[in-house]
């Protein structure tokens, strides 16, 4: 027969299945079902179910099992299983909880045995269980490595095989450290010297001054290839070459990027050097220990274009064999090492990118203060100048072509006011920002055939129509109504062409998936005339 609970617990029974008045304490009693919202699941319910099921007395003289009906939801006396995300009252777990842990709680049926953890390695033993019999019972290799693992920054604007240079980073910038070159898209690899691999044509190079074969000329230079040298051991000391070097992974892919077949005996000769694959250079300090008049004092500079002349195989200084490759630099800008290089590099307002110092991410925003100070703890100036030096590094100003673009795109007059408004060190930071601007609420990518709503939101035009599928006419960021704008196969004619101009000013790769050039509509053309349009 069913008795109340004391009065602190009015809000529920408790059902006596058993001739016996003594409560079985061997499990917790989660909440009945009409309470399990936002988190039980039917596998969870089942699980526990199960548990109890398998819990009831075996004969009349075993212990009653309890029952307990929850009349309504106090969230003050209650605890959820971070597991199986059931609600359980504290007052009915076989140890009572005065307070709830800070830490993840589990119930009895969802805890962690500590039999299976081994002493030491804080790691499950699985021997005899389900889980013994699945693949990842047999990996031997522990999370890491044993390798630092650093979460950096990634270049977004356009892919790790880009080939040619990336939008917003001219000849002459240069970066304090190789994880910085990484971040802004010139040169992927932190450490390795070569950014290709044997499918793809190589993007990308770092003249170290590694190899004794190497030859600099400034407008031309001779790279030797990757490999040849027995990594293991110290890698402090200084290593002789010690096998010959194949024509495979990254020297492939430089072999790739010449205008030539590949020839694994003895290498080719571009027909015409100027239709190979165009190929980033950027230059160390390490480089200016043989050649000083072409590589910077200290940090990695951009040194621009270059492309692949020809490629061979020949006996390097330790008489083995090695695999050279003759670039030739084939950019529009100036070389940095240049009169005309130096003028640029003055006009621009470069400066090394040293994050340790005033520069706050890859962001190219600089610090104020920190600027300030450093400024002021390396030179005896006055606080004016040292503000005057520290603006300078604000330099970048968008072009008068990009200010007049960004006039006509009529409707996004207020994110290009809120772009406009900050400073930006480089143009790349211009580009960033603009690209978190113009971030598709739908799939988080950088907005494609941009359709600009009402509300001033930007989606892409493809994401849209999917939405207005599910959801109707409403904006998939601030849910406001744009039926005015028609149903959607109209959308495909309300792409902002504005705003693609700008990006494709920005970006010279953006939109080359989806389009070959610019359509212009018949009413977006008048409108562009100034013309009234109904």
């Amino acid at each position: 027969m069913a008795k109340p609970m004391t009065d602190d617990a009015d809000d529920a029974t408790v059902v006596d299945h058993g001739s016996s008045s003594s409560p079985a304490q061997n499990s917790p009693t989660p909440i009945s079902t009409p309470l399990l919202t936002g988190g039980a699941n039917e596998t969870s319910m089942a699980k526990v179910d199960a548990a109890l099921n398998s819990t009831k007395p075996a004969s009349k003289s075993s212990e009653p099992v309890l029952e307990v009906t929850c009349n309504y939801f106090d969230e003050s006396l209650t605890v959820v299983c971070y597991k199986c995300e059931l609600f359980f009252h504290k007052r009915c777990l076989p140890e009572p909880l005065a307070n709830i842990s800070e830490n993840n709680w589990s119930c009895t049926l969802c805890k962690d045995d500590p039999n299976l953890i081994v002493s030491g390695e804080k790691k499950p033993n699985l021997a005899g269980t389900q889980r013994s019999k699945m693949p990842s019972a047999k990996q031997t290799k522990q999370r890491g490595g044993g390798v630092t693992r650093v979460k950096t920054n990634t270049c977004t604007i356009v892919s790790k095989d880009h080939i040619g240079s990336i939008p917003g980073v001219h000849v002459g910038q240069s970066w304090r450290y190789r994880i910085h070159v990484s971040e802004s898209g010139i040169h992927r690899p932190p450490v390795a010297g070569i950014a290709g691999s044997a499918k793809k044509p190589a993007v990308s190079i770092v003249l170290a001054g590694g190899y004794p074969e190497d030859i600099d000329r400034g407008e031309e230079f001779v790279y030797t290839g990757s490999g040849g040298y027995d990594l293991s051991g110290n890698s402090q000391q200084r290593k002789a070459q010690s096998f010959d070097q194949e024509l495979t992974r990254q020297n492939r892919g430089l072999a790739l990027a010449c205008a030539a077949p590949i020839d694994e005996t003895v290498g080719a000769t571009a027909n015409n050097w100027k239709q190979s694959s165009p190929i980033r250079v950027c230059r160390s300090y390490k480089a200016a220990k043989k050649h000083p008049e072409y590589s910077p004092a200290e940090g990695v500079r951009y040194d621009g274009l270059y492309r692949i002349v020809k490629y061979w195989k020949e006996k390097g200084v330790c008489g083995l064999y090695v695999w050279r490759y003759l670039f030739r630099r084939d950019d529009p800008e100036p070389a940095p090492w240049t009169d005309a290089g130096k003028a640029f590099i003055e006009k621009m307002g470069f400066t090394m990118y040293d994050p340790d110092v005033d520069v706050d991410g890859r962001t190219g925003k600089f610090k104020a203060e920190s600027a300030l100070a450093s400024t002021k703890r390396t030179s005896n100036v006055s606080e004016s100048n040292c503000q005057s030096v520290v603006a300078k590094k604000y330099k970048f100003q968008p072009t008068a072509i990009l200010r007049e673009l960004v006039r006509l795109d009529t409707e996004n007059t207020r994110m290009w006011a809120s772009i406009n408004e900050k400073k930006y060190a480089t143009e790349s930071a211009y580009i960033e920002a603009t690209k978190r601007h113009l971030s598709c609420p739908i799939c988080q990518e950088l907005v494609q055939q941009p359709v600009t709503l009402p509300c001033d939101h930007n989606v892409c035009c493809s994401c849209l129509r999917r939405s207005m599928n599910a959801f109707g006419n409403i904006c998939p960021m601030c849910c406001h109504d744009f039926s005015s704008m028609g149903t959607k196969d109209d959308i495909k004619d309300k792409v902002n062409q504005n705003l693609v101009t700008i990006m494709r000013a920005l970006i010279p790769s953006y939109g080359s998936e989806w389009m070959t050039e610019p359509k212009v509509t018949t009413t977006q053309f008048a409108r562009r005339q100034g013309q009234l349009v109904d």
